[in-house]
């Protein structure tokens, strides 16, 4: 049985490296395997999450997300990194990375474990599949195969070989659904000054769509000259990203003291500025916020940043508090498509067995990976999806031969 795999991104590596000795060919584009994973985590490899669910994901078949991330958990694919040699550990925040905190760590352990079971043919992108006679055409040759495997990837990271092009080669008889581009940052209506640029508070960012209160990530927070980004925003980019696409009304809300309920931070303020009552507001709120920060949160406030704290009466504290509560932010688009880490949408996982990964439209054709419509939250799902995935496409095509 020939098994040809398009594409040695994480998914593909993961497939390769769960089969035993079978016919396995793997085709990528690159000049070697794993590229864009030698990018991921800021170059640390953020590969699963101690804190699991199919919350962390979105797709049209939520069947298919239930029994994939059952049959091969985060904790599967913890051990299996120690099976092929990868030491691991974890952030509080339940974020798993390899212990050395090296992308290419993982990638050179995949890579090697892969490599024992699988041929891979490098710089060959392919043109044209053939699937009514099972054939796959490269800018050089032509493969014949009896089970195809497609781990493309999606339209993210073009650079590294994620371009979207298998989409074009395969929409006239694949179903897909829409994409854009997801966990990266926000360009906004509203934006700081040129002093608050790249300033970094750990704070709460509340997304609501259309007003209505759809998720929260308490963690870091960047403002840029364009808008927002950090890991708080980059954990509700999918939600974001979608809202954006059907063109909904999207705000951000920024709380800089989550860890005050509105009631504390109100006794909280006024007992700093009544203690502190002859100094600036200025000066008052050094120790409150990034003195970077200052300027902008007084100016949203309207309130003189030479004004005295026994001048702020009670329209001024009341305006300040929800500046620095409930700082509004509409987002317009999205900022950078290019570093984007994730696509939203993809191959229509209606049309995907979940116990095989197998398309329900044509026979012997897979999909794994991020070339799925499934996109995981920031922090790890997203590898751990294209393990999971990879797995229960082994694991089926392994037992054929049985």
């Amino acid at each position: 049985m020939k098994i040809l795999v398009i594409g040695a991104g994480v998914a593909g590596l993961f497939f390769a490296s769960f089969m035993d000795k079978h016919d396995v060919a793997v085709i990528e584009k690159n000049e070697f395997a794993g590229r864009k994973l030698l990018a991921t985590g800021n170059g640390r490899c953020n590969f699963t999450n101690l804190n699991f669910s199919a919350d962390n994901f979105k797709a049209n078949n939520d069947q298919l997300i239930n029994h994939t991330i059952k049959y091969f958990t985060n904790q599967d694919l913890i051990e299996y990194f120690k099976e092929i040699g990868i030491a691991t550990t974890n952030l509080p925040s339940g974020r798993c990375y390899p212990k050395t905190m090296s992308a290419k760590t993982v990638r050179d352990a995949l890579f090697l474990a892969a490599e024992d079971k699988a041929t891979f043919v490098f710089n060959e992108e392919v043109t044209k599949i053939d699937f009514k006679n099972k054939k796959v055409k490269t800018n050089t040759k032509t493969y014949s195969y009896d089970k195809l495997v497609i781990a493309s990837g999606g339209i993210t990271l073009k650079n590294s070989g994620s371009d979207g092009k298998i989409f074009d080669l395969i929409k006239n008889q694949i179903p897909l659904t829409d994409m854009t581009y997801a966990i990266t940052n926000y360009e906004t209506r509203q934006k700081l000054s040129k002093k608050a640029k790249g300033t970094k508070v750990t704070a709460k960012a509340s997304l609501y769509v259309d007003d209505k209160f759809i998720k929260a990530s308490t963690d870091d927070v960047i403002f840029q000259d364009y808008g927002l980004t950090g890991t708080a925003i980059l954990d509700i980019s999918n939600d974001l990203s979608e809202s954006l696409s059907y063109k909904k009304s999207s705000h951000i809300y920024i709380d800089f003291f989550p860890e005050y309920s509105r009631e504390d931070f109100i006794d909280y303020l006024s007992s700093l500025i009544n203690k502190f009552a002859k100094r600036p507001i200025k000066d008052i709120l050094i120790g409150v916020i990034n003195e970077k920060l200052i300027d902008d949160m007084l100016k949203i406030s309207k309130i003189k940043p030479f004004k005295k704290g026994f001048e702020i009466d009670n329209r001024d504290f009341d305006k300040l508090v929800n500046t620095l509560k409930s700082l509004r932010f509409e987002v317009i688009d999205i900022h950078d498509r290019q570093n984007a880490q994730v696509t939203l949408g993809g191959v229509d996982s209606n049309f995907i067995n979940p116990k095989t990964m197998e398309s329900t439209r044509i026979r012997d054709v897979f999909f794994i990976g991020e070339c799925q419509d499934v996109a995981g939250d920031c922090g790890g799902y997203n590898i751990s999806w294209a393990a999971s995935t990879a797995k229960v496409a082994s694991d089926y095509l392994r037992s054929l031969d049985v």
